[in-house]
């Protein structure tokens, strides 16, 4: 199999998500996720944890089928206090790529107004089973700054967590889903096995372990939709949907 279902999420909210609250619309309520957990699991999907995927597409082993992966990007502090107990419920796991120099702060790429993940929080989700993943140390856009500035971004966030977790930090997510050929060079000489974009990467993950591809779920993604993106085909119809007049 050469294409592994992600479903890639930002902040859960307790309460909808309108434009007051997430004004970058790239929340979910806490009862939503719910639903697509549960929706999944009743469906007979497992996840996968993606420590293990870049292993796996090397070898061209096959995973157990009706797979997908759950990540979430930047660490906001909802990921333990609202993701990890359903996660747990429905027996599924996540990885989450953090702003590394930002534990326990704000997001102050944004608005710096809601709340980061700390290190000790770091350390509970990865006893919890959760896989933790790198995303620069200060959120930037990486095709866009000096060669210098992304080497130190993606390098500093790898020994920053490195040294937070006491393990091998070995997966990396763009910012913004945004790489380049120089980008993806600093990512692969700074150790890590695989990196993650978002839904613009190439639809199939073989031979890509450098820009393998994530679908994003929105406020507006009903259950339908979350079932459409973890089928094997979602990247060729979104595909053709873009080029579509």
């Amino acid at each position: 199999m050469s294409y592994l279902p992600i479903l890639t999420y930002h902040r859960l909210l307790g309460q909808s998500p309108d434009r007051r609250v997430d004004p970058k619309r790239i929340s979910v309520s806490v009862g939503q996720f719910r639903g697509h957990l549960k929706w999944l699991k009743r469906l007979g999907y497992t996840t996968l944890s993606l420590d293990r995927y870049p292993e796996l597409l090397l070898k061209g082993e096959p995973y157990p089928p009706r797979s997908f992966a759950i990540t979430f990007d930047d660490g906001y502090e909802e990921v333990l206090t609202l993701a990890l107990p359903l996660l747990k419920e429905f027996g599924y796991t996540a990885t989450v790529f953090a702003v590394a120099g930002q534990l326990g702060g704000r997001n102050a790429w944004d608005n710096g107004e809601t709340k980061l993940l700390s290190q000790e929080h770091y350390r509970t989700l990865r006893r919890a089973g959760m896989t933790i993943g790198a995303h620069t140390s200060n959120h930037v856009h990486l095709p866009q700054v000096s060669p210098e500035v992304a080497q130190h971004e993606i390098v500093d966030s790898k020994s920053r967590l490195e040294e937070t977790l006491g393990e091998a930090v070995t997966l990396f997510a763009y910012p913004y889903g945004e790489y380049n050929s120089a980008v993806e060079q600093i990512v692969q000489q700074a150790g890590f096995a695989a990196a993650f974009a978002t839904d613009r990467a190439p639809a199939s993950h073989a031979g890509h372990l450098f820009h393998l591809r994530r679908v994003v779920i929105f406020p507006r993604t009903n259950i339908w939709e979350v079932i459409w993106k973890v089928q094997g085909w979602y990247p060729a119809y979104q595909d053709w949907k873009r080029r579509a007049p």
